[in-house]
């Protein structure tokens, strides 16, 4: 057998547990992690904190998890190891057999594998049945269902590893989800990714965290699949305990890469030999069969493999003239026009492209450059050393949140928004009219996608790929005083410049005629419009400094005034009910014959009790634009007239009522009297009060009507 047929694809599968007294700490592995060991409770010493990252920081919260994280390799310093936990907690009555160690009242065990590729979806497909499979078998210490199990995983995977369908890199990557959470946010999240700085995503549970670091990874054209190597590696600077040294524990793992390459040998005779030991299904409690399972995934995978091929032979399937003539007449046959239908057809074209054409991919991680999905607490000192450039970590552990100086940009998944206290950073990250355009562009799609077409994973995938071809033709093509750098922000182009990535990239790029050949520019460039206008003003809003303090004016303002509102609404119905109280009653309170007489608080001589006709609230503003809210009150047939008039920018509320006699005409105000000192104890209260510094919300400036 071959070099390749030695190596397998999953390198081992591991039981993980919480013990009350020992915490995390592994319980079974196969082949064994260390050469010579029945396979428990030890872990090499490049790999000491595993246990950590396969049962992750308050995990206990919840019933079950998905984990994705990053391992160096401890023989290879350019090579990184990607490891999938599926955590579950199951109650300990499930279970058969209990041992003593089982002192809670539930049990929380993750399974793991650890792989060669960065195939993390496609293995949690598989892994995670297998972890169903062996909870409800009830007794953790039976373990031949995950050597089994170890066996069908490298057998499903024993292709040739470099002709691997690019589909098993980005399978569970929900891009769409993505999308629809971060919308415009998410361009920001990717050009931060381009810049390589230190980012901190914190959240739990940790799946849909570990979930959007990697599919933001998945949109740089081939980074997973070529440029993934060296996610975990780093040369310390000085000793750090969860780091492999790459001396001592080289000659220890060379016996386990014995052992572990007899096992795998074994797994593909047995396969080649007789397949039908592998169709023999290994029947648990329940109807649970873990060999069917895994072979029918093996052959759906050949089965929709087809579907795949249609997509990802897009690009490929294009005629070589036609492509070259298409390169000669981009830039003189796409026109910008103003809608943005129209300018996709340039980022259609832009998106054809093979990225093997212009050397993809841009190898943002390597060279002391880290991404780590998850990040337990024991590693939070790599972060500090000064071999490690930047990195893009997750985490659950509230520490890292707290720690501000490990990071320049704290992601919070749970709240879909991020911080960073860098000015010149924030600057970088503003998204142009251009880039608003273009994932305004891609939201419409993705709110109604089409299969295998627009707004389709595949497809949101395509337009960065032209996104990021566009980008890169601007850089190399552009002085920096252009236009073009402008589309993409002028402060973001200038710092990718600088990056480590992109100069590494830079000495192995095309030909300058490759580039000439491209459209120029952004690929929704074009004339401004009101729609433009809408966006920009949004992303303000919703991201600026500025913006976040005049949406907190906002909500204040609107609290004090749904209180002002309330309360005048309580002041007139105290005011009414004392009207209509009958006149013997009236004597025996100051309060309601202060509110019954005239502006001198004297009783009406001649006894006549008259009843308001008209009672205003009204918000005196500059502009001309008025809200009015209006309710009529009918008692004893004479209508009541309640009403508010809003204008924009107010200082001043108004309350005033107007009494009038059925057969006379008005004789002057009545002073609501306690009732406006309600409204307004602060100041005297006449016919009217007022209230300084307040302000509408901006949204209150259409005319409207409801009912108080």
């Amino acid at each position: 057998m071959g070099s390749v047929e030695n190596k397998p694809p999953i390198l081992h599968i591991v039981v993980i547990g919480f013990h009350h007294k020992f915490g995390c700490q592994v319980e079974f592995s196969f082949p064994p992690l260390v050469s010579g060991s029945d396979g428990k409770n030890q872990c090499p010493s490049g790999w000491k904190y595993l246990s950590t990252l396969a049962l992750p920081d308050g995990s206990h919260n919840f019933v079950e998890d998905t984990v994705f994280f990053n391992l160096p390799s401890l023989s290879e310093p350019t090579e990184s190891i990607y490891g999938v936990s599926c955590y579950r907690q199951i109650p300990v009555e499930r279970l058969k057999l209990r041992t003593a160690d089982m002192t809670r009242s539930t049990v929380q065990k993750s399974v793991c594998c650890l792989a060669r590729q960065p195939i993390y979806g496609y293995i949690e497909v598989k892994l995670s049945l297998i972890a169903d499979a062996f909870f409800q078998q009830g007794d953790f210490s039976n373990t031949e269902l995950l050597q089994r199990a170890y066996q069908q995983l490298n057998a499903c995977l024993m292709d040739d590893e470099i002709h691997r369908p690019q589909r098993h890199f980005y399978l569970g990557l929900s891009l769409r989800a993505i999308v629809l959470h971060w919308r415009h946010k998410m361009l920001q999240l990717f050009k931060l990714l381009l810049l390589q700085r230190r980012v901190i995503y914190f959240g739990s549970p940790v799946r849909n965290m570990c979930a959007l670091i990697l599919g933001m990874a998945s949109l740089v054209p081939r980074l997973l699949e070529k440029g993934f190597q060296e996610v975990a590696c780093v040369r310390t600077s000085r000793p750090i305990s969860p780091m492999p040294d790459y001396t001592e524990t080289i000659k220890q793992f060379g016996e386990i890469e014995k052992i572990r390459s007899s096992v795998y040998v074994d797994a593909v005779d047995k396969c080649a030999d007789d397949t039908q030991n592998y169709n023999q299904s290994i029947r648990l409690e329940g109807g649970c069969e873990i060999s069917s399972v895994t072979h029918s995934h093996c052959n759906n995978d050949q089965n929709s493999s087809t579907q795949y091929q249609k997509c990802s032979s897009l690009s490929d399937s294009k005629d070589s003239n036609i492509l070259e003539t298409k390169r000669c007449d981009r830039s003189n046959s796409l026109t910008r026009e103003g809608s943005v239908d129209a300018l996709s057809t340039t980022l259609s074209v832009l998106a054809s492209i093979n990225p093997d054409e212009y050397r993809a991919p841009i190898s943002i991680f390597a060279s002391g450059n880290l991404c780590l999905p998850y990040l337990s607490l024991p590693y939070m000192d790599l972060l500090t050393d000064r071999s490690v450039l930047s990195y893009v970590v997750g985490t659950s552990n509230v520490l890292f949140q707290q720690k501000r100086h490990l990071s320049d940009v704290l992601v919070d998944i749970e709240n879909g928004n991020f911080d960073t206290h860098d000015a010149e950073l924030r600057r970088q990250l503003i998204l142009s009219t251009e880039d608003l355009r273009f994932m305004d562009y891609l939201l419409r799609h993705v709110q109604s996608p089409k299969e295998d077409a627009e707004g389709s994973e595949y497809w949101i995938r395509e337009q960065f790929q032209g996104y990021v071809l566009a980008l890169l033709r601007t850089a190399v093509i552009s002085d920096g005083s252009t236009k073009d750098f402008d589309h993409f922000n002028a402060n973001f182009m200038h710092a990718l410049k600088k990056t480590q990535c992109f100069q590494e990239w830079y000495d192995v790029r095309p030909e300058i005629d490759f580039f000439e050949a491209l459209p120029a520019g952004h690929p929704f460039a074009g004339t401004l419009s009101v729609a433009d206008m809408k966006l920009k003003i949004a992303q303000t809003m919703q991201n600026s400094e500025s913006g976040r303090k005049i949406n907190q004016a906002v909500n204040s303002t609107s609290r004090a005034v749904g209180g002002a509102i309330s309360q005048a609404k309580g002041a007139f119905s105290n005011w009414w009910s004392s009207i209509t109280i009958p006149s013997t009653q009236l004597t025996s309170s100051s309060v309601i014959s202060g509110n019954c007489g005239d502006s001198t608080g004297k009783q009406n001589p001649s006894g006549d009790i008259k009843l308001p006709e008209e009672i205003s609230v009204t918000f005196q503003n500059k502009s001309t634009e008025e809200i009015t809210v209006g309710n009529n009150v009918h008692s004893d047939d004479k209508p009541v007239e309640y009403s508010q008039n809003f204008q924009e920018n107010s200082e001043t509320i108004t309350v005033a009522t107007q009494a009038v006699d059925s057969n006379t005409q008005p004789e002057g105000v009545v002073e609501i009297g306690k009732e406006a000192e309600i409204l307004n104890k602060n100041e005297e209260t006449s016919d009217s009060f007022s209230t300084d510094n307040f302000a509408l919300p901006p949204d209150n400036t259409n005319s409207s009507v409801f009912t108080v």
